[in-house]
């Protein structure tokens, strides 16, 4: 995680939540909410929560498989003081709740009837359910849950060994950025887009993703092509397929949202490259200009005939900057009704474009800040189930961003534990002043002695760090 002040403070404080969450839960449940005692723990959880807003402005706890995570930053505690912490994880995890958003601000009245509702014992069906609706019942408003969705990734019906995961993966990514090229000079001579041959590379890439998408996700965090468009289009597309796939869709419509990826953006091609390309803010013509664009790009797609049976890269290339509270452009009279596929691609779209080097912004987010914006924006700007279903595909060190371990060494991500238990634990490869050295790294294994782990992370490093090095942990020789 990353070394921010912020957390510094969750670092600090999250066992400190842990205990006060414990505590309240047992006073409430043996003594009446006026007894001396229960305020008492109240008043200690109600501190550490305004501890949280002063020092962060928000409280997330949310459950990731096994681990406690505070304001995305894991709780960690000796064996001697774990039994609080493995208390909330499993409180939360019989009430079916991935995620608790505590607004700083909430009262002494509203926390407890919280308490109050929350740590009853749960429904034996549907939990959640039955906890939301004790909650609304409550007047609760300042506290928001989330409902845990169990993450499946299973092998399914693919052609793909997974010794050549690799060398898929690569000739995946370069046909791709090589189409969006053909897709330029399409669109410059006025000819028909080869929409057919763009499924059939969003079905390989798709085949991949169900197998093994460790790689494409590691090539679309290496952002040194040549043309930005390109390959932004083709990371989106790449991206978008991860979450449809973490969503449990059907393979045809996996293969879909990647062709509607990979064409979100054509209509750019008829904004100048000066706008496109400038430093500053835009000039309200320029900023026209811009907007435009969504409404080119189906113009242009409303040439292809055979995109008449796939409608949603349409809708997706109209809808892209709609946000999923209505905001943005286009406007339309009445409001937005935005298509599944759209929600899936904003999100996509805006990822990429946060971790990567603009014109507007020389330095890119690190993917972990990245997603942190976006987890903070859902329901707002982005669908919620879009988001838990990228930060689940991305873990909690995504694969590509660069990490420091505990002897000092730096290090990029390149697959994430196939263990869910061990998320915290990715697939490392080492990186020196020259590149990459030795044999990929499990961070799950253990000494011989099985006491303890050979090495873990310590923090998120500087991606700017390791960026000469990323491509060589993902390319072929």
């Amino acid at each position: 995680m990353s070394d921010s002040p912020g957390t510094t403070n969750a670092t600090r404080l999250g066992p400190e939540l842990a205990n006060a969450i414990f505590s309240v839960s047992r006073t409430v449940r043996i003594h009446a909410m006026t007894n001396r005692a229960t305020q008492a723990a109240l008043e200690r959880l109600l501190h550490v929560i305004r501890e949280f807003g002063h020092a962060e402005g928000r409280l997330t706890i949310a459950v990731v498989t096994d681990l406690l995570v505070v304001n995305d930053v894991r709780v960690v505690v000796d064996s001697q003081h774990i039994a609080p912490v493995l208390f909330v994880i499993d409180s939360m995890k019989a009430r079916h709740v991935e995620e608790i958003d505590i607004t700083p601000d909430v009262d002494a009245g509203e926390l407890g009837r919280f308490v109050q509702v929350f740590f009853a014992d749960p429904a034996e069906e549907d939990a959640f359910g039955a906890l939301a609706h004790g909650l609304s019942e409550a007047g609760i408003t300042r506290i928001r849950l989330t409902e845990w969705i169990e993450r499946v990734k299973a092998l399914r019906d693919t052609r793909i060994d997974q010794k050549s995961i690799q060398e898929e993966s690569n000739k995946a990514m370069s046909r791709a950025v090589m189409f969006m090229g053909e897709v330029m000079r399409a669109v410059e001579q006025k000819h028909p887009i080869q929409v057919t041959k763009a499924l059939r590379l969003t079905q390989r890439m798709a085949d991949i993703i169900q197998v093994d998408e460790s790689v494409l996700v590691g090539l679309t965090s290496i952002k040194n092509y040549d043309e930005y468009t390109f390959a932004h289009s083709v990371n989106v597309s790449v991206t978008s397929m991860v979450i449809a796939d973490r969503l449990g869709l059907p393979k045809s419509e996996i293969a879909e949202i990647g062709i509607a990826g990979l064409l979100h953006d054509i209509g750019k091609m008829h904004v100048p490259l000066a706008v496109l390309n400038k430093a500053d803010a835009l000039e309200p013509a320029e900023w026209e200009a811009m907007t435009r664009h969504p409404m080119l790009g189906v113009t242009e797609l409303a040439r292809v005939r055979s995109l008449r049976m796939i409608s949603s890269p349409l809708f997706v290339t109209l809808q892209h900057h709609v946000q999923f509270s209505g905001h943005g452009y286009p406007p339309k009279p009445g409001g937005w009704d935005l298509h599944r596929h759209t929600r899936i691609v904003t999100v996509a779209d805006v990822y990429d474009a946060m971790t990567t080097a603009r014109s507007y912004r020389n330095e890119p987010l690190a993917p972990g800040k990245a997603l942190r914006f976006l987890h903070q924006m859902a329901g707002k700007i982005f669908d919620p189930l879009v988001v838990r279903a990228l930060v689940r595909a991305l873990g909690l060190y995504p694969v590509g961003s660069a990490v420091e371990l505990d002897n000092g060494e730096l290090a990029v991500v390149v697959k994430q534990n196939p263990d869910e238990h061990h998320a915290h634990r990715p697939v490392v490869m080492r990186i020196g002043p020259d590149g990459p050295f030795g044999a990929p790294v499990d961070l799950a294994l253990l000494h011989d002695d099985g006491t303890h782990y050979l090495r873990s992370v310590i923090a998120t490093a500087d991606e700017n760090v390791c960026a000469a090095h990323r491509a060589s942990c993902f390319l072929e020789d």
